[in-house]
């Protein structure tokens, strides 16, 4: 009997610039201390989960949060792997602005953006270009062969471009996504992929 597979994203926890207010997208802020408590706080959500990889992207917040659910698990540090598409988005010139400094600095942009009307922020990355970079990263590690389960350390912009991509969602369809910091999301190849858990908090 073959067992399903499952593949959990994680999103980082609080970093020191306030991810929880801020664009952070490209910035490399790393994580707070109350964000590491968030992230310690998974133990009993990922307690006897064998994980066989822990890919993360390379920024500092989600890195930390991957090496510290490496520990967790007792997942050894050499099957933790960095992988530059699962960063997360830039946001150009918004990059650590709250919503209301981007509305004061760039009027404009901000009216247009909660219209869904504009897919780029100021001097930021195309939104299509991002969600394809992630859409490939995912699909590769999924459809690698790896056996156990598969962790995914990453920033609220990629883990809801993952899912997208894992669950089929198209182009310019709305997805209710909620993906909050320290927050679990899982996902089981039975196939197709297929949604267990979504934004699972400790």
């Amino acid at each position: 009997m073959t067992v399903a597979r499952r593949l959990w994203l994680v999103r980082h926890g609080e970093t020191t610039g306030q991810s929880s207010i801020r664009f952070h997208g490209s910035n490399d802020v790393p994580l707070s201390d109350a964000g590491r408590a968030q992230i310690r706080a998974l133990a009993p959500l990922l307690a006897g989960v064998s994980f066989a990889r822990v890919v993360h992207s390379p920024l500092v917040r989600a890195a930390e949060s991957a090496r510290l659910l490496a520990t967790i698990c007792d997942v050894p540090m050499a099957r933790l792997a960095a992988d530059d598409r699962l960063r997360e988005i830039s946001f150009g010139r918004c990059e650590g602005m709250t919503e209301e400094e981007i509305a004061a600095a760039f009027p404009e942009f901000w009216r247009d953006y909660r219209a869904r009307t504009v897919d780029t922020f100021p001097g930021g990355e195309n939104r299509t270009a991002f969600a394809a970079r992630v859409r490939a990263a995912i699909l590769e590690h999924a459809a690698s062969a790896w056996a156990g389960d598969l962790l995914v350390v990453a920033h609220r912009g990629t883990v809801r471009q993952a899912l997208r991509a894992l669950l089929g969602v198209a182009p310019g369809q709305h997805d209710a996504f909620g993906v909050e910091l320290a927050s679990v999301s899982t996902v089981r190849d039975e196939p197709p992929w297929r949604l267990e858990a979504l934004g699972l908090l400790p």
